[in-house]
Protein backbone atom coordinates (compact mmCIF):
# COMPACT_ATOMS: atom_id res chain seq x y z
CA UNK A 1 0.00 0.00 0.00
CA UNK A 2 2.95 2.54 0.64
CA UNK A 3 4.58 1.90 -2.57
CA UNK A 4 1.59 3.18 -4.48
CA UNK A 5 0.90 5.82 -2.57
CA UNK A 6 4.46 7.10 -3.54
CA UNK A 7 4.37 6.58 -6.93
CA UNK A 8 1.03 9.16 -6.60
CA UNK A 9 2.55 11.31 -4.85
CA UNK A 10 5.57 11.75 -7.38
CA UNK A 11 3.53 11.71 -10.81
CA UNK A 12 1.45 14.23 -8.36
CA UNK A 13 4.87 16.23 -8.02
CA UNK A 14 5.82 16.32 -11.98
CA UNK A 15 2.26 17.27 -13.19
CA UNK A 16 2.80 21.01 -12.72
CA UNK A 17 6.25 20.53 -14.81
CA UNK A 18 3.99 19.08 -17.71
CA UNK A 19 1.60 21.55 -17.12
CA UNK A 20 3.70 24.42 -17.17
CA UNK A 21 4.93 23.58 -20.86
CA UNK A 22 3.71 25.80 -23.54
CA UNK A 23 4.26 27.09 -27.12
CA UNK A 24 4.08 30.53 -28.51
CA UNK A 25 3.81 30.53 -32.61
CA UNK A 26 4.60 33.52 -35.04
CA UNK A 27 2.89 33.46 -38.27
CA UNK A 28 4.33 35.43 -40.95
CA UNK A 29 2.99 36.88 -44.21
CA UNK A 30 5.61 38.10 -46.65
CA UNK A 31 3.61 40.36 -49.37
CA UNK A 32 7.11 42.39 -50.91
CA UNK A 33 10.56 41.14 -51.88
CA UNK A 34 13.89 42.99 -52.54
CA UNK A 35 16.28 41.42 -54.72
CA UNK A 36 18.87 42.12 -57.49
CA UNK A 37 15.74 42.79 -59.80
CA UNK A 38 14.40 45.08 -58.04
CA UNK A 39 11.46 45.77 -55.43
CA UNK A 40 8.04 43.49 -56.19
CA UNK A 41 5.22 42.37 -54.78
CA UNK A 42 4.42 39.03 -53.83
CA UNK A 43 1.04 37.10 -55.98
CA UNK A 44 0.91 34.59 -53.49
CA UNK A 45 2.36 35.70 -50.02
CA UNK A 46 5.20 33.78 -48.92
CA UNK A 47 4.52 32.30 -45.52
CA UNK A 48 6.47 30.95 -42.45
CA UNK A 49 5.68 29.78 -38.81
CA UNK A 50 7.69 29.88 -36.01
CA UNK A 51 7.05 27.79 -32.61
CA UNK A 52 8.89 28.32 -29.51
CA UNK A 53 8.99 25.84 -26.95
CA UNK A 54 9.12 27.74 -23.51
CA UNK A 55 9.93 24.90 -21.85
CA UNK A 56 12.92 24.14 -23.69
CA UNK A 57 13.66 27.17 -24.42
CA UNK A 58 13.68 26.05 -28.30
CA UNK A 59 12.37 27.07 -31.10
CA UNK A 60 11.70 26.03 -35.07
CA UNK A 61 10.50 26.97 -38.28
CA UNK A 62 7.20 24.62 -39.57
CA UNK A 63 6.87 24.82 -43.09
CA UNK A 64 5.57 21.92 -46.05
CA UNK A 65 8.11 19.66 -45.69
CA UNK A 66 8.52 19.25 -41.82
CA UNK A 67 10.18 21.60 -38.85
CA UNK A 68 13.68 22.74 -38.46
CA UNK A 69 15.51 23.79 -35.36
CA UNK A 70 16.45 27.57 -35.29
CA UNK A 71 18.01 30.07 -32.81
CA UNK A 72 15.86 32.74 -31.22
CA UNK A 73 17.50 36.04 -30.37
CA UNK A 74 15.26 37.84 -28.00
CA UNK A 75 15.56 41.56 -28.32
CA UNK A 76 13.91 44.38 -26.43
CA UNK A 77 12.00 45.29 -29.29
CA UNK A 78 10.77 42.32 -30.77
CA UNK A 79 12.57 38.75 -31.79
CA UNK A 80 14.79 37.57 -34.21
CA UNK A 81 15.08 33.87 -35.76
CA UNK A 82 18.32 32.31 -37.18
CA UNK A 83 18.70 29.65 -39.68
CA UNK A 84 21.79 27.88 -40.96
CA UNK A 85 20.24 25.59 -44.13
CA UNK A 86 21.78 22.40 -44.34
CA UNK A 87 23.69 24.07 -47.10
CA UNK A 88 25.49 26.46 -45.15
CA UNK A 89 23.03 29.62 -46.38
CA UNK A 90 21.96 31.81 -43.40
CA UNK A 91 18.49 32.92 -43.40
CA UNK A 92 17.13 35.27 -40.69
CA UNK A 93 13.23 36.67 -39.64
CA UNK A 94 13.34 39.74 -37.52
CA UNK A 95 10.03 40.80 -36.10
CA UNK A 96 9.08 43.84 -33.94
CA UNK A 97 6.53 43.97 -31.38
CA UNK A 98 4.08 45.78 -33.51
CA UNK A 99 4.42 42.96 -35.80
CA UNK A 100 6.27 44.62 -38.57
CA UNK A 101 8.72 41.86 -40.21
CA UNK A 102 11.39 40.81 -42.10
CA UNK A 103 12.83 37.92 -43.85
CA UNK A 104 16.24 38.31 -45.23
CA UNK A 105 18.04 34.96 -47.28
CA UNK A 106 21.37 35.50 -47.54
CA UNK A 107 22.77 32.43 -49.98
CA UNK A 108 25.04 31.15 -52.41
CA UNK A 109 24.29 28.73 -55.47
CA UNK A 110 26.65 27.61 -57.73
CA UNK A 111 29.22 30.19 -56.76
CA UNK A 112 26.90 32.74 -57.21
CA UNK A 113 24.81 35.09 -54.72
CA UNK A 114 21.46 34.55 -54.18
CA UNK A 115 20.16 37.58 -51.97
CA UNK A 116 16.64 38.20 -51.26
CA UNK A 117 14.66 39.87 -48.41
CA UNK A 118 10.64 40.00 -47.76
CA UNK A 119 8.73 42.59 -46.04
CA UNK A 120 5.56 41.81 -43.84
CA UNK A 121 3.70 40.81 -41.04
CA UNK A 122 3.63 38.51 -38.33
CA UNK A 123 1.41 37.44 -35.52
CA UNK A 124 1.87 36.09 -32.34
CA UNK A 125 -0.52 33.30 -31.44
Amino acid sequence: MHMPARVTLALAALLPCFASAATTSYVCRFTVEASPKGLAKQEKPFELRFVVDTATKKSYLVGNAGSSEVEIIPNTDGVSFVEITNSGNVMVTAIATNGAAVHSRNGIMFKDLVPSQFYGTCARQ
